[in-house]
């Protein structure tokens, strides 16, 4: 029997693929992770035979997870869930490495078993190589592609790095940017922008707030387990809500 666990940050998605596994007699999930901080802790504790592992999540990804793991005492098979990305797939068959393409189907997940299960076998070290070599591969083309966002300022586009952003809040309807270089306005939702900036270097919060982890300069406990930021460049204390605040004190090696 493989022992497995099953990490996505989208809950429906997470228990989509749960239930479809669920209906293979060689399969026993045995937990489930919806951030990439919570993966590595199972990893740990319940040492699983398979992880699928999501590549797009916030704070933490599956790229990230999977770098983790491999400097762990215990290396399971890793089989990433991808949305359609054509340099990801590339990667993927240049190393001959699994993959789940969402969305996931029956026959689709079926056939990529069969071949998982196979791959399963395969020599440690040989295994080990070729997930590092597809960790450096996925880096390197996640930061060409993500490491800068163009907003509109004053009619114009204005390209920002990331790590110019120091938070994100909301006015009426839409996100509003807060940069080193001023204030700029989108036609985003905060969800929207969240999932556009999806780096371990940005954190939800609260749902009014997206902010930098990069830029924090000061922590202020709260009441009622909360807390109140003050970043760089800005005056403005953003609060941390109770509902944020275990996985804040998690990310931010808080005790």
């Amino acid at each position: 029997m493989i022992r497995a666990i099953v990490v996505d940050d989208e809950s429906p998605a997470r228990e989509e693929l749960i239930y479809m596994l669920e209906g293979f007699d060689n399969i026993k999930i045995i937990g489930q992770a919806s951030h990439g901080l919570q993966a590595l802790e199972m990893n740990k504790d319940l040492k699983p035979d398979l992880i699928f592992l999501d590549i797009k999540m916030p704070k933490l990804d599956g790229v990230g997870v999977a770098r983790k793991i491999l400097n762990e005492n215990h290396v399971p098979y890793i089989v990433f869930v991808t949305a359609y990305e054509q340099y990801a797939l590339k990667a993927f068959e240049v190393n001959a490495m699994d993959y789940i393409l969402k969305p996931v189907c029956k026959e689709r997940l079926r056939k990529g078993m069969n071949r998982i299960v196979n791959n399963m076998n395969m020599e440690g070290k040989v295994y080990y190589n070729k997930l590092n070599k597809l960790i450096e591969d996925l880096s390197n083309k996640e930061n060409e592609y993500s490491n800068r966002i163009s907003l509109y300022h004053n009619g114009k586009l204005i390209p920002l790095s990331l790590s110019d952003i120091v938070y994100a809040t909301v006015e009426g309807k839409s996100a509003v940017i807060i940069t080193k270089k001023g204030k700029f306005e989108t036609n985003y939702t905060l969800g929207q922008l969240q999932e556009k900036l999806r780096s371990q270097c940005f954190f939800r919060s609260h749902k009014s707030y997206l902010i930098n982890l990069d830029l924090i300069e000061t922590i202020e406990p709260w009441f009622n387990s909360t807390f109140n930021v003050t970043l760089k460049n800005v005056s403005t204390k953003i609060p941390v809500s109770r509902s944020q605040s275990k996985e804040f004190k998690e990310i931010m090696n808080i005790s």
